[in-house]
């Protein structure tokens, strides 16, 4: 009876054991052409900034175009906090020369990442345009899912669950919710 009740009190704290958070490691490395021109090594990118936040685009998307506006003012407004930002193209007919076109049109703030073979996705769990994550310098996935609470009609009262996450996260404190629905479109990454 002594050892049945010792092997049940085992299970029972392992069973209660604390999950390790998500993490951002891609087994290979992820250097990606950007609409700047430039080529961008994913990881290098997130251990050189406090936070990085990832944001996936569709380019016919019409709840990430509606909320285009608002990424801009979030990453002007939090580009002095040491947080580096992206928009992620992880479709299937992902193509640098047309993502350079669109962030261009768009007057996109932050490079707009080639991810042929949604590499960046699918080590995200990313399925929905307008799916924020938000990687700290260890690669710890601190936040992913929507950017706030209106899906393609913008609301002064919305809830803006990206930014609470960011300003959670850079006072040294765990986000309320790390975890939100994303409200977006489906990503053609097949």
């Amino acid at each position: 009876m002594r050892n049945l009740l010792a092997s049940g009190f085992v299970l029972l704290v392992v069973g209660c054991a604390p999950q390790s958070p998500p993490r951002f490691a891609p087994s290979e490395p992820l250097v990606l052409p950007g609409s700047d021109g430039r080529t961008h090594d994913v990881m290098a990118a997130v251990t050189r900034a406090k936070l990085t936040v990832f944001v996936f685009y569709s380019k016919s998307c019409p709840c990430l175009s509606v909320h285009e506006p608002r990424l801009a003012a979030l990453a002007r407004e939090y580009r002095a906090q040491n947080v580096t930002w992206f928009i992620v193209d992880s479709e299937v007919d992902a193509d640098p020369e047309s993502d350079a076109r669109e962030a261009q049109r768009r007057g996109y703030v932050m490079p707009l990442l080639t991810d042929r073979g949604a590499r960046v996705a699918r080590a995200m769990n990313a399925e929905f345009a307008t799916h924020a994550v938000v990687v700290d310098a260890s690669g710890r996935i601190r936040y992913s899912g929507a950017i706030d609470s209106d899906k393609n009609r913008l609301h002064e009262a919305a809830r803006s669950y990206l930014s609470d996450a960011l300003n959670a996260i850079l006072a040294g404190r765990e986000p309320r919710t790390a975890e939100r629905e994303p409200l977006g479109c489906a990503l053609m990454l097949y």
